[in-house]
């Protein structure tokens, strides 16, 4: 096959799955708002597992372009038989340096059966987000804002509700607050100061977690849950070598991935015990810093000089791939659902205008609900 026609088939790939991911939010939506008129006056979990089942459906549509249709590479290291072994309610914590991160809570909760639980601490400004943000703040997704401006009276009457109504959750934190970028070194050097002045641990490829979210989490979902996942992730990509010196270079983002350019993903998966864990806010930030240690020595030598230990984090690093047959289901469904509405001029007038009326109503609910 010549260069000309690789390179054809690979846009054709690439803008299928752009425009099929962007194109089926609104129909994603659309349905989850019958779902919501059809369960209005039934019990509450009675709706949480349509919801669930629906919000599984989307991330494993989304997986199978991420992770089965690219040439993506996962290794694991670390407990990855306590992942797979059976389902939990758990706080997931993980480093942050790209959009693809998100991904990686579906891979791995996918991985266990648990995709549709997957809950987020998300930065308040995305609620905003046309169709996402008003769906997610349903899904038991929590909006904070950062450092002073923390709103802990709304986030602990979310997090009370969540656990009084015992609905099962993956709850994703990202202590870091906002993510590592090597092309922002004020951030990271505003970071550092940060640190170097309440005397906290200085991290060179981390920035410094914050505890307000993660340990308000922790203690409102103590008595619900069965552990706390910390990961650690790594992209071989962000590693650049000129004569014998490594750079670190920014992470792929999530259109990278889908273009394929995001070749290989290292992460690395430790489950705590959540009796292990402090609950005293002082104690349990040291706990955390004691946490981004750990992370900031695998990534010592992720990005170390010797080629040796270079890219990885340690031996015993493992392949791991979903099998078609997880994610391809999901994708027939929507794609299914949406040739009505894409196979004709009509059809996607419809669909267009269903898109700017929910998308519309998403924002107007947003700034309501602010």
């Amino acid at each position: 096959m010549s260069g000309a026609v690789m390179s054809a088939v690979f846009y054709c790939k690439f803008m299928f799955a752009i425009i099929f991911l962007l194109g089926s939010a609104p129909l994603f939506y659309v349905i989850w708002m019958v779902l919501r008129l059809a369960t209005l006056f039934m019990s509450r979990r009675t709706y949480e597992r349509g919801d669930e089942f629906l919000y599984s459906l989307y991330q494993k549509m989304v997986l199978f372009f991420c992770e089965n249709l690219s040439d993506l590479q996962m290794i694991f290291y670390g407990d990855l038989e306590d992942l797979t072994r059976k389902k939990e309610n758990v706080i997931l914590m993980s480093n942050h340096q790209c959009t693809v991160d998100w991904m990686v809570a579906d891979m791995l909760a996918d991985r266990q059966g648990s995709i549709g639980c997957i809950r987020y601490i998300l930065k308040d400004s995305l609620k905003y987000l046309p169709l996402y943000g008003s769906y997610f703040r349903q899904h038991s997704c929590i909006y904070v804002k950062r450092s002073g401006r923390f709103q802990k009276d709304q986030a602990e009457m979310q997090l009370e509700q969540l656990a009084a109504n015992k609905t099962p959750f993956w709850m994703v934190v990202f202590p870091e607050g906002t993510r590592y970028r090597p092309d922002l070194p004020s951030v990271i050097a505003k970071s550092k100061a940060f640190a170097e002045e309440h005397g906290l641990p200085v991290f060179d490829h981390l920035l410094t977690p914050r505890s307000k979210a993660l340990h308000l989490s922790f203690r409102h979902l103590k008595k619900s849950m069965d552990a706390v996942y910390d990961i650690t992730v790594g992209y071989t990509d962000t590693i650049s070598v000129r004569d014998g010196k490594v750079t670190r270079l920014d992470a792929p983002t999530l259109t990278s991935f889908i273009m394929g350019y995001g070749k290989c993903m290292h992460i690395h998966f430790k489950r705590l015990s959540v009796d292990l864990i402090p609950e005293d806010p002082e104690k349990f930030d040291i706990w955390l810093q004691d946490r981004f240690k750990e992370k900031e020595r695998l990534f010592k030598r992720f990005y170390s000089d010797d080629s040796s230990e270079r890219g990885t984090f340690g031996s015993g690093g493992k392949r791991n791939r979903l099998p078609l047959v997880q994610t391809l289901p999901a994708f027939l469904f929507f794609f299914v659902a949406s040739l009505p509405f894409w196979s004709s001029i009509s059809g996607l007038v419809v669909y267009f205008f269903m898109a700017v009326f929910c998308s519309v109503v998403s924002v107007i609910w947003a700034i309501l609900q602010a």
